[in-house]
C-alpha cells in the first residue's frame, strides 16, 4: 500500500510539473495585442494603412482574355497597282491574354497629398494581336506566341506636379470601346513633367512637357534629340453634368539637312494641334448613361488625330492591316517638289500635313447588368500638294462600332463588339495611268472577358 501511494504521488507530481511547463508556453493576459490592417477611407474605397505609417495603399488590376477576327483583305502595291499580298495568306484571327497590376499609395503632406502610382501590364499575344508578326510579302504572315510587358503608369504626383509616365494631357476621349477608334489614344501612358492648377468651381488648367516618342502615330522623317518634346496644355471644367475641355499641343518636326539641301544639321518645321472634348451624363435615360464628343485639328502633328495604326491599319492594336487596299503611311512633313539630289542650289521643299477628326461615343445601360457601347468617327488627312510621284493625297476614314456587355457580378465584363471601317485614298501623280485612288473597307469582331479586382 505504501508503494502504491508513493507511485500515485510521484505520478501526480509529474503531471503537475508538465502542466506547469506547458502553461508557461501559453499566451498570458499581458501579451502584446495583434496588429490588424486599418482601413483608410480618406481617398476612397479599397485603401488601407501600411502598419506603422500614415501612408495609404490600394491594390488593383484586372485579367483579360480576348479573341479577334478580321477577314483577310488583298493589299495593293502603291507603285504598281498589283496585289502585293493575297487575302488568302493573311492572318485572320488573334488572341490576347492580359494581366495588369495597379499599386496606388498616398501620404498627406503640408502641401497636399504625395502620391505614387504604378500600373504594369503583361500580355501574351498571337495572330493579328501579335506585335511581332512578320510580313512575308506574297507568302503571307507568320508569328509566334509572344509575351510583352508594358508600363502604363509610373508616376509621382505632389503639389500639382506629375513626374514620370502618366495619362496623356491632350486626348480625353475614353477607351472603353473594345476595338481601337479613329482618335488619338495612349494606352501606354506618356513620359512627362506636368503641372495642374485647381482654379475652383471645378475648373482646372494643365501644362505639360511630354515625350514625343510616346505618341502612337507621329511619323517624322528624322527625329533629332532636341526636338522630341511637345508642349501640351488644357483647360477643363468638371461638373455634376459631366465635363468640357479645350486642349492644344505644339512641337517641331526635324529633317536632316542632307535630305533638304545637302547641308549639315537639321531643319525644323513647327507642328500644332487644337481640339475640344465634351461629355454629358444622361441619368434621365438610364443610370450610368453618358455620351462624349470630340473634334480636333492638326497641322504637322497628326499624332493628335490618330492612334498607333494610321489610316489603313485602323483598329489593330498590333498595327497591322484591317481594311486592305493600299497601305498608306502618312507623315507630318511631306516633300513638295521632285528633287532627288539635294543641294543648296536645288534644295528639296517641304510642307506639313494637315488633318481633322470628329468623334462620338455613347454608353447606355439597358439594365444594371447589361450595357451597350456605340462609337462613330471620321478622320481626314490632307498632305500638301506635291510634284513628286506617288505622294499620298487626301485620305479619309470613317468608322462605326457597337457592342453589348454583360456583367454577371460587379467588376466582371463579358463583351462582344463589331466595328466597320471604310477608307478612301488619293495618290498624287501616280506612276500608273490608273494609280490607286481606290477605297477599302472591312469588319472587325472582338470578344472579351475581363475581371477587375
Amino acid at each position: 500500500m505504501t508503494l502504491f501511494k508513493s507511485l500515485l504521488l510521484g505520478s501526480a507530481a509529474g503531471i503537475v510539473a508538465v502542466a506547469g511547463a506547458q502553461a508557461a508556453d501559453l499566451p498570458s493576459k499581458k501579451a502584446a495585442p495583434a496588429t490588424y490592417v486599418k482601413i483608410c477611407d480618406a481617398y476612397g474605397a479599397g485603401f488601407f494603412y501600411i502598419p506603422g505609417s500614415d501612408t495609404c495603399v490600394k491594390l488593383g488590376g484586372y485579367v483579360r482574355a480576348e479573341y479577334q477576327y478580321v477577314p483577310g483583305k488583298d493589299t495593293i502595291s502603291a507603285t504598281t497597282g498589283a496585289v502585293a499580298q493575297s487575302k488568302n495568306v493573311q492572318a485572320e484571327t488573334g488572341y490576347e491574354v492580359r494581366g495588369r497590376i495597379d499599386v496606388d499609395s498616398r501620404t498627406p503632406t503640408s502641401m497636399g497629398v504625395a502620391r505614387t502610382f504604378v500600373r504594369l501590364r503583361a500580355a501574351n499575344t498571337s495572330g493579328i494581336r501579335n506585335t511581332t508578326i512578320t510580313d512575308k510579302g506574297t507568302y503571307g504572315q507568320s508569328d509566334n506566341s509572344t509575351t510583352a510587358i508594358a508600363i502604363e503608369s509610373a508616376m509621382v504626383q505632389w503639389a500639382g506636379f506629375t513626374f514620370g509616365i502618366g495619362p496623356e494631357n491632350y486626348a480625353m476621349m475614353p477607351s472603353f470601346i473594345l476595338n481601337a477608334n479613329p482618335w488619338a489614344g495612349f494606352p501606354n501612358g506618356m513620359k512627362q513633367i506636368s503641372y495642374t492648377a485647381s482654379l475652383g468651381g471645378g475648373l482646372s488648367a494643365t501644362v505639360a512637357i511630354e515625350d514625343r516618342k510616346d505618341f502612337g502615330y507621329d511619323q517624322t522623317a528624322f527625329d533629332q534629340p532636341q526636338t522630341v518634346a511637345n508642349i501640351v496644355a488644357n483647360i477643363r471644367m468638371d461638373q455634376a453634368w459631366g465635363f468640357a475641355a479645350v486642349h492644344a499641343m505644339v512641337g517641331n518636326n526635324s529633317l536632316n539637312k542632307t535630305s533638304v539641301d545637302g547641308g549639315v544639321g537639321q531643319k525644323t518645321y513647327a507642328g500644332y494641334a487644337v481640339g475640344t472634348t465634351v461629355s454629358y451624363k444622361l441619368p434621365m435615360i438610364a443610370a450610368g448613361d453618358q455620351v462624349w464628343f470630340s473634334a480636333n485639328y492638326a497641322d504637322g502633328m497628326i499624332g493628335a488625330l490618330l492612334g498607333g495604326s494610321g489610316l489603313s491599319n485602323l483598329s489593330t492594336a498590333a498595327m497591322h492591316r484591317l481594311m486592305g487596299g493600299v497601305l498608306r503611311v502618312d507623315t507630318n512633313v511631306v516633300q513638295t517638289n521632285a528633287v532627288t539630289t539635294y543641294s543648296a542650289a536645288a534644295p528639296a521643299t517641304y510642307d506639313t500635313t494637315t488633318g481633322w477628326n470628329v468623334n462620338m461615343a455613347y454608353t447606355h445601360y439597358w439594365a444594371p447588368q447589361w450595357r451597350s457601347n456605340f462609337s462613330a468617327g471620321y478622320v481626314e488627312l490632307n498632305p500638301p500638294t506635291s510634284t513628286k510621284a506617288d505622294t499620298w493625297g487626301k485620305g479619309k476614314v470613317w468608322e462605326v462600332a457597337g457592342g453589348l456587355i454583360y456583367s454577371p457580378v460587379k467588376d466582371m465584363d463579358i463583351g462582344l463588339e463589331m466595328q466597320y471601317a471604310s477608307l478612301k485614298n488619293v495618290l498624287q501623280n501616280p506612276t500608273l495611268a490608273n494609280g490607286p485612288g481606290r477605297s477599302a473597307s472591312n469588319v472587325s469582331t472582338k470578344f472579351r472577358v475581363e475581371r477587375q479586382f
